[in-house]
């Protein structure tokens, strides 16, 4: 069983390492791609194709919006594109899916919602428990009580020295929560 996990680690490392997670000073967060599919140009009413399909999908598992995933960009999925757009503050609202709306919407489907900070011990609140039930998804049994305490900074440095690239210091930066996005969501 020791060898099994030792190859599983060996084989997620280098799997998370071959799809470009960037080493060095470079922040990794702003280097993750978290592109549902490459879009060229806008999609809007009367658009058609798997890209429509794509969008259609994600809006639903964003939203609920029960589209009906057929790929063909009608009045329902144009009223789904305003209602996330809405959603996103930082979104024009006009029905049309171009670059800033898919960079939301893919970020929404594939992350896993960790907010823009640094934890590390004594850190409180619900970006703690967002970590906590990260953890916990890849199996690392920790409490899902917001406090990060030495339960949770060892569960961090145990994922840390899975990957060779990320210091384990326990502290949960910039670089350990994009490999973690990452390993959550491929």
């Amino acid at each position: 069983m020791k060898n099994f996990k030792k190859l599983s680690a060996t084989v997620l490392t280098a799997s998370v390492l071959l799809l470009g997670i960037p080493a060095g000073g470079v922040s990794a967060q702003e280097n993750v791609n978290y592109s549902i599919f490459d879009l060229s140009g806008t999609l809007k009413e009367g658009s058609k194709g798997e890209n429509v399909k794509i969008m259609q999908r994600a809006l639903n598992k964003a939203m609920g919006a029960e589209l009906s995933e057929d790929g063909i960009f009608g009045p329902n999925t144009k009223t789904a594109v305003i209602a996330f757009q809405k959603s996103t503050k930082s979104l024009k609202v006009d029905g049309i899916y171009g670059p800033k709306t898919h960079a939301e919407l893919s970020k929404e489907i594939n992350s896993f919602g960790f907010e823009n900070t640094i934890l590390k011990m004594g850190s409180r609140g619900e970006a703690v428990k967002t970590l906590q039930k990260a953890l916990n998804d890849m199996s690392y049994d920790v409490k899902v009580d917001g406090i990060y305490g030495a339960e949770t900074k060892e569960a961090v440095i145990t994922f840390q020295k899975r990957f060779p690239d990320l210091v384990n210091d326990g502290i949960f930066g910039p670089k350990t929560k994009a490999v973690m996005d990452k390993v959550l969501n491929d």
